[in-house]
């Protein structure tokens, strides 16, 4: 059980097992008891939300001679330690490592060393090693996100989670006023068809969800939809490269409007064209090649996805060290968008991002490329800001009048 959990999280952590595979194959996994796999999973969980908690903190930040199987162990007797998971000896965990490993990590670090604590120091003298210990977030990502969105923010940034209690109104299926009156535990938002959820229960088991009587959004992509109604163009291109709600919230808030759509991932184009189905859209249309030319182009850009909304577990394992990779990716998406844009009409992007790298200068280094494009009006938006989610948009206009550089 031990080296299946620590063979397992290794493996997961370089990216040869997905989680999901993991996930899986442990469900089926014979040669463990019931009790066993639960506690492997409790363990592989742990090991990786703790990974780098206990990796600085045993290191201080600093070069180190452990290896990544050695910190994993170590990792793994201390949860047990501080949780109380099963009965676990040190000597259990060691043996999984070659002799002389044993030798030098029970020298290192005897059994009162656990559990391992977060230094004192880390918290008075330094703020980057302090918080990427305590929400166990790589070094260089806390450094940047400092950096990016300010001292001030960061503990906001990494100790709240997007919260799912707001959305619109399947006026399709169900009119406001019978909603209301209906479910008393939603509130009206901003607007009639706006509702805020302040039920106890999980909002996506509610009848309300479950009946399709609702669209889950967040404040800030219904005032990326709204600006985009305030442009009254009668086609847009939507042109998803990361998924989102954005397009759903179009097509339902304005009908009258003809969208099509297109997407480079087949589970984003599934997606879409579920979306179509499921909520019986008139207005959507896919199209498999771009021939036209539009008014206002819609993209949604590949993103680092450093938004506050962490859902898999090996998520800081797969970030791409090279954060630049990201901006590059999104920036090589905008060109192939931009001969799609009429002249004198709009391109709008957005990105589930806090990078500026990803954002603000992105949209700066497009209108530096592309003169023929100014930055109209741009914002970025924080999740830990009740009813909103760490999002970012930048609309661009076209002159028809500069020639293409």
């Amino acid at each position: 059980m031990i080296k299946y959990t620590l063979d397992a999280a290794k493996h997961i952590m370089d990216g040869t097992l997905p989680y999901q595979v993991f996930t899986k194959d442990l469900n089926t996994n014979e040669e463990l008891t019931t009790d066993e796999r639960q506690i492997v999973r409790v363990f592989v969980n742990g090991l990786l939300y703790r990974y780098y908690r206990y990796l600085y903190s045993l290191t201080a930040g600093q070069d180190t001679n452990l290896t990544t199987e050695e910190v994993l162990a170590l990792a793994l007797y201390s949860f047990n330690v501080e949780k109380n998971i099963t009965t676990l000896a040190y000597e259990d965990v060691l043996k999984e490592l070659p002799a002389e490993q044993q030798v030098a990590l029970e020298s290192a670090y005897p059994q009162d060393t656990f559990p391992i604590r977060i230094p004192q120091n880390f918290h008075s003298e330094d703020l980057v090693l302090s918080f990427a210990s305590r929400f166990s977030v790589p070094l260089y990502i806390v450094e940047q996100l400092i950096k990016d969105i300010g001292k001030k923010n960061i503990l906001r940034f990494l100790s709240k989670r997007p919260s799912e209690k707001s959305g619109l109104i399947n006026e399709k299926i169900i009119n406001p006023a019978d909603f209301f009156t209906k479910y008393p535990q939603f509130k009206q938002g901003a607007k009639p068809n706006m509702f805020i959820y302040d039920g106890k229960e999980y909002i996506k088991k509610t009848p309300a969800y479950v009946n399709n009587e609702i669209i889950l959004t967040t404040q800030s992509l219904l005032d990326v939809a709204y600006l985009i109604g305030e442009l009254n163009v009668k086609k847009i291109l939507f042109v998803q490269n990361e998924d989102t709600s954005l397009f759903l919230l179009l097509a339902l808030l304005f009908p009258e409007v003809e969208i099509n759509y297109s997407a480079k991932e087949q589970k984003s184009r599934f997606i879409l064209q579920h979306l179509t189905r499921k909520f019986a859209l008139t207005n959507v249309h896919y199209v498999t090649s771009i021939t036209a030319t539009y008014d206002l182009v819609v993209t949604s850009l590949t993103s680092s996805n450093f938004n506050g909304n962490i859902r898999h577990r090996d998520f800081y394992f797969r970030v791409n060290e090279d954060l630049e990779t990201y901006a590059a990716a999104a920036s090589e998406e905008l060109r192939n968008v931009q001969d799609y844009v009429n002249d004198n009409g709009h391109l709008i992007f957005l990105t589930a991002t806090a990078l500026r790298s990803e954002t603000h200068y992105q949209a700066l280094t497009f209108i530096r490329d592309n003169p023929a494009f100014s930055l109209t009006r741009e914002k970025q938006y924080f999740h830990f800001n009740d009813l909103h989610e760490t999002i970012y948009y930048a609309l661009l206009a076209k002159d028809g009048n500069v020639e293409k550089a």
